[in-house]
This record gives structure tokens, sequence and C-alpha cells, in this order.
């Protein structure tokens, strides 16, 4: 399972998840992690526009909450900016810039929280060991635990589980002197070849 999404028309880091639990502890906006976004828009951008999204805004009757973005480049008529958020509603970056004027023409998720894009190839999968992640949301993630120190000692095998009746009829053999019969591979062989 994805946390978080990327459309089809998006790149870049995708983290996955097999725990839905845990998937959706690290989706909720409480656990303050930024989603860190390169984005190239189609327009000449102000720096005082996005200076705006600071404080967050509603588009269509959708509150968005507070966006830190900085303009990287600008060549032309496309430019690269790079986008902070919290949230991480439906298409919120593509909503946001087209109700800005900007459009955008090419989204790559950088970050999720803890957790960078880097140098990390097209295609590759790269495993998020299990102490990481404990260290990042606390001593438990989901399911997920820190191991813990192992403690040096002996072992002993536990006894076998007595079958049902078996101990009524240890007993009616005490009382009667009886020796068991022979159980296990071959008892009993000898007696039906006659």
């Amino acid at each position: 399972m994805p946390i978080g999404r990327l459309d089809m028309n998006s790149e870049g880091l995708l983290l996955l998840t097999n725990d839905g639990a845990l998937k959706r502890r690290l989706e909720l906006p409480a656990t303050g992690w930024v989603r860190r976004y390169r984005v190239r828009v189609f327009g000449r951008v102000e720096e005082a526009v996005l200076a705006q999204l600071a404080d967050g805004l509603v588009v269509e009757g959708v509150a968005y909450g507070p966006i830190r973005a900085r303009l990287d480049s600008q060549r032309g008529d496309n430019a690269w900016l790079t986008m902070a958020l919290t949230e991480g509603k439906n298409r919120e970056i593509r909503r946001v810039c087209e109700h800005l004027g900007y459009r955008v023409n090419r989204l790559i998720r950088l970050a999720y929280g803890p957790f960078q894009l880097g140098g990390l190839p097209r295609g590759a999968l790269e495993e998020v060991p299990a102490r990481m992640l404990a260290e990042q949301l606390g001593s438990t993630a989901g399911g997920v635990r820190t191991p813990a120190k192992r403690k040096v000692g002996t072992a002993k095998a536990k006894p076998p589980k007595p079958r049902p009746g078996h101990r009524k009829a240890a007993a009616a053999r005490k009382a009667s002197g009886r020796k068991p019969a022979a159980r296990g591979k071959g008892a009993g062989d000898a007696d039906r070849r006659r």
C-alpha cells in the first residue's frame, strides 16, 4: 500500500508498506512530517504571490494549511519551485498553483518526513530498516518495535502437552498393574502379519 499518493503525472519518492495501521499513522497531518516537492510551473512567478501561501488559503471551498514555497529559478515561461507542506490533501500542489495562475507541468516528491529521495535511481527500491522507522516514530511504529537486548541464560524444552484421556489411561494402567502398549512405527506389525 502506498503511503501518501502520487498521481499519474507525478514522480519521486513513494513509500510502500503492507501494514495498514502504519500507513494511516504516517499519512495523518498530526505527524507534522513535511512533504517536500520540486515543482515546475508554466508562468512568470512572483515571490510576493508565493509568500501568501505561508498563511494557507481556501480554494473552491477547500481550506489548505500553510505551504512554504520558494522560487528556485525562472527560465522563460517556466519556473522551478520548491514547496513544502504538512497536509498532503489530494492534488493540493496542483490546485493551489492553478489558483495562483500557474499550471504545473512537472511534480517531483523529494522527501516525506525524514525519508529523502536523494540519489535513489528511478524505479529502484530501498527497504527502510525497522530500527530507523522505530526511531522516527517512537518505540512502536504500527507493529514495528525496536529490537530488545537478548538475555543470556539457559533454555529448557517445554514438556509435551498431555493428550486427551492420557492421564486417565495412565492411572487405570497403574491401578491394574498393566504395562503400556507399544506404540510407534512398526508396533503391532508382527501381530498383523500372522
